[in-house]
């Protein structure tokens, strides 16, 4: 799927959630984050892949995959820390171990 084709997703599953959840928080900045959705749950908060949020911040800022990682973990994954909002987004990693 190229990047526009990511963004479009992006941006209807963030519609059809609103329909539902007004409230749902969306990451910022969008043409960053929304190539990362992949879905949503049926609490109706968005879904984000991990590798596809660590692969778009690398592109987009053009850092390594460490610093992309650093960065997520501090500035993202920092914000929703403790918080008991309903209304936050989940992270999924993808990767499977056997």
């Amino acid at each position: 799927m190229t990047n526009e084709e990511q963004q479009s997703f992006g941006e209807e599953v963030i519609e059809r959630v609103a329909e539902w959840n007004e409230d749902a928080i969306v990451l910022e900045p969008r043409s960053t984050f929304n190539r990362a959705i992949i879905g949503s749950d049926t609490d109706y908060r968005i879904v984000y892949s991990v590798k596809r949020i660590i692969d778009a911040l690398m592109e987009d800022n053009e850092i390594d995959e460490t610093d992309a990682l650093e960065h997520f973990e501090y500035n993202t994954l920092g914000t929703f820390r403790g918080m008991q909002d309903n209304n936050k987004p989940l992270f999924v990693h993808e990767d499977f171990i056997f």
